[in-house]
């Protein structure tokens, strides 16, 4: 593996003290850049990256602090620290001019060595520690997106076979149920219920690529429309259940309504579910104003009613509550941490 080397630019008109800066920063593991002149200075900010910059106050055409300011106007040299390397007498306003015009620290001459390497030494393990970062972050994204896009694939694949599975089970069950024997019975209800179960895994999946692969378009939304529309799904495809749904006026949040709708799907479903046995089933999603906005959901699931188990936030909701299975949970807790955070 290529060692990365950092560049350091020096800047001075005069070549004598091109040649002390260069023998004194010698031995650090660093490129050193050269520039006779402001104007080159810029030309090179402009063409590549630099750990930090030793640049002269007293130059003609162009001095170090006009140098300094063009820097930090450019997108591609802003970052770049600046220390001034400077003859002048060490006086607060002259300091303070310098750190004005954009820089991050000054040298005095005659310069002490062992400061001088130090000083540049600082920038040196800071460019480094970011090159690390922003490497460590663009491999995580590949890594992410591949994942993403290997869930997708998978999911689809294994659809095809899932839904002759499926087929085939109904049909055996429909076509020759009277001729089966009680176990064998059994054996077609195990397969349609395996299935039903695989589907709802492949779902899940599906729900947690796609929640990775769309852009966020955050705006300010009312959850309670959307938790309406979800409440109904929930009625039409279970018509006999009998649930009591409350809801306040509004739940106004800041969001993606895309990733909202997900996260509604998931806690509400999980909440019809497990009230399946309450004699007086009711689900309630309201919002308390108690200084921050929260938004809550309860209900009366493990035999525990709304009153007794108290409001609870939606993002702990979606952290805490069950899920049929892992990846469900984990869009869920996504699709709600998108916005608000882990």
């Amino acid at each position: 593996m290529t060692e990365v080397r950092p560049r350091v630019l020096i800047v001075d008109d005069v070549e004598a003290n091109l040649v002390a800066l260069e023998a004194q920063l010698g031995r650090l593991r660093c490129e050193l850049v050269r520039a006779p002149s402001g104007n080159e200075a810029l030309k090179l900010l402009l063409k590549g990256e630099f750990a930090a910059m030793l640049l002269d106050v007293h130059m003609p055409e162009m001095d170090g602090y006009e140098v300094a300011r063009y820097a930090r106007e450019s997108p591609a040299s802003r970052e770049v620290p600046i220390i001034f390397v400077t003859a002048m007498h060490e006086t607060p306003e002259n300091a303070l001019r310098g750190y004005g015009a954009g820089a991050v620290d000054f040298l005095f001459k005659p310069i002490d060595p062992f400061v001088l390497r130090s000083k540049v030494q600082v920038f040196l393990d800071l460019y480094l520690g970011r090159r690390w970062l922003a490497d460590e972050i663009e491999a995580h994204k590949r890594t992410h997106a591949e994942l993403e896009a290997f869930s997708y694939s998978v999911s689809h694949d294994l659809r095809a076979p899932l839904r002759r599975l499926q087929g085939f089970s109904e049909a055996l069950d429909k076509d020759c149920g009277e001729n089966l024997d009680a176990t064998a019975k059994d054996y077609v209800g195990r397969i349609r219920t395996a299935a039903e179960r695989m589907n709802h895994l492949i779902e899940d999946l599906l729900q947690l690529s796609r929640t990775g692969r769309a852009a966020l378009n955050v705006r300010p939304l009312d959850l309670v429309p959307l938790a309406h529309a979800v409440i109904a799904e929930l009625r039409r495809n279970e018509p006999g259940r009998s649930v009591e749904y409350v809801a306040a006026r509004d739940a106004r949040v800041e969001g993606d309504a895309r990733l909202m709708r997900i996260a509604l799907e998931n806690l509400l479903g999980n909440a019809w579910k497990f009230t399946v046995k309450q004699p007086q089933a009711r689900i309630e999603l309201g919002q308390r104003r108690d200084g921050d906005a929260v938004v809550y959901l309860c209900d009366a699931s493990s035999g525990v009613t709304a009153e007794r188990s108290g409001p609870r936030p939606l993002r702990d909701r979606a952290r805490r509550s069950s899920s049929r299975s892992a990846m469900g949970s984990a869009a869920r807790t996504k699709a709600v941490n998108e916005r608000t955070g882990p």
